[in-house]
């Protein structure tokens, strides 16, 4: 069962600590986070600039530290892919040591998708967190967004802890199940990416 949504995030300090700080990729053009937490306004205009649904958000954390990643970055976006056919909002985010690989699986997805690396500060992530309806991440080793998402009740999936060589419907499956158990998530059409509002015509 998903945790309490008002769960203060200030409570993850033992979570992520300094050491274990998310390092995001140099900042993207947008709404940029303030050293500090951002305040609600702030949060809620970076997630109105990007145009994210948080009803049907997925967060995809492909960055690994192990030395042989648990999936490829194809094998990530068949999953994305299909989950995008599903009808629910894919978010590629990631770390400073990993760039390759989260635009990897940008690259290799048929549909289209949020890429929020480097756009998300890592005090800013475990609220993005927080709003998704599902986390897929290759391994569970610090600093990955896992502990987050276990610490809020988010519901993931972490790929090193599956069987070897795992096939993707496998996952699939699995994830679906998680979606479905979610009750306030809920897919939109498929494969349809909602523009940003600040987009939107007038």
């Amino acid at each position: 069962m998903r945790a309490d949504p008002l769960f203060p995030l200030s409570q993850l300090t033992d979570v992520l600590s300094p050491d274990l700080a998310l390092v995001p990729d140099a900042p993207s053009a947008g709404p940029r986070a303030p050293s500090g937490d951002m305040s609600d306004a702030a949060y809620d205009e970076l997630v109105a600039f990007h145009g994210i649904e948080r009803e049907r958000l997925v967060l995809i954390h492909p960055g690994s530290h192990m030395s042989t990643p648990a999936w490829s970055a194809e094998q990530y976006a068949e999953v994305a892919d299909q989950l995008a056919a599903d009808g629910w909002q894919i978010a590629i985010v990631g770390d400073a040591p990993d760039p390759e690989r989260t635009a990897g699986v940008l690259g290799a997805m048929q549909t289209a998708a949020l890429f929020l690396a480097g756009a998300v500060g890592p005090r800013t992530l475990p609220r993005l967190i927080a709003d998704a309806q599902l986390l897929l991440s290759d391994d569970a080793a610090a600093p990955s967004p896992v502990a987050v998402a276990r610490a809020l009740g988010t519901p993931h999936i972490v790929l090193a802890e599956q069987p070897r060589a795992v096939a993707s419907d496998t996952i699939m499956r699995r994830a679906r199940a998680e979606l479905s158990d979610v009750e306030h998530a809920h897919p939109g059409r498929p494969f349809t990416l909602h523009m940003p509002a600040v987009y939107d015509a007038s």
